[in-house]
């Protein structure tokens, strides 16, 4: 960010951004990725800011100590990243070690706390674990799918077997189209416990019922999912 300013109190650098907005008072969030966000009125001087700044550094300094007191969230392996053996890799809420194997033949499998990456060579390690992910991830999300219509079928629902399509997205697990028959998948359920993609394409297949959130809508849920909550608390980690 070209917008971000540095600030030294006690020998310590805080790094803050503001924006200017219609806002009565100074308004401060700090956030994980160790920036302070300032809000504040066209009329607050800049002296002003980092004075209220300073007067807050206590609570600041101890909010960054908190974050990285927090160990960073699981991630799916990426196809240009560099990995070596020992690294943790989650699959459907398990932690697996790595441990690569070079081999002219290009697996990988899953045994008992390993994930071994037979690869033929040690660059092609992210690329392979991507490709495994997503085909398993798919294999998964199909036999749910289809357990979840027959769930809603013997329930007596009138829906469609669903068209699945997986994708990466920021701020939901999954979405229903209604009107062409297709729910999107998030491709990172792959790291949480299988139970929560059912619970995931409970939801979605419950909006072919009820294409809102209202009670009726939850109804539908608890029917398919009566402990539905506890997949909804895991996934908000």
């Amino acid at each position: 960010m070209s917008d971000i300013r540095k600030l030294t109190v006690d020998g310590r650098e805080i790094l803050w951004v503001l924006s200017r907005k219609k806002v009565k008072n100074v308004n401060m969030r700090v956030k994980p990725d160790g920036i302070v966000y300032i809000s504040a009125s066209s009329r607050v001087t800049i002296g002003f800011i980092e004075k209220f700044i300073c007067e807050k550094s206590d609570f600041i300094f101890s909010a960054f100590e908190r974050f990285s007191a927090i160990p960073p969230a699981p991630k799916l392996p990426q196809a240009d990243e560099t990995y070596k053996s020992g690294d943790t890799f989650r699959y459907f809420g398990t932690d697996y070690t790595l441990s690569i194997i070079v081999s002219p033949i290009e697996d990988v499998k899953l045994r008992g706390k390993l994930i071994l990456a037979a690869v033929k060579n040690e660059e092609r390690v992210g690329r392979v674990l991507k490709k495994f992910y997503s085909e398993e991830t798919a294999k998964i999300f199909a036999d749910l799918n289809k357990r979840t219509y027959e769930m809603f079928r013997a329930k007596g629902y009138n829906v469609p077997p669903a068209e699945i399509q997986i994708r990466s997205m920021t701020s939901r697990w999954g979405s229903c189209h209604i009107s062409g028959g297709k729910i999107v998948m998030n491709s990172r359920l792959a790291l949480y416990p299988e139970v929560c993609a059912a619970y995931v394409f409970i939801h979605e297949y419950a909006h072919f019922i009820v294409p809102n959130h209202s009670k009726d809508f939850y109804a539908v849920v608890g029917d398919l999912m009566p402990d539905y909550k506890i997949c909804v608390n895991m996934l908000k980690n």
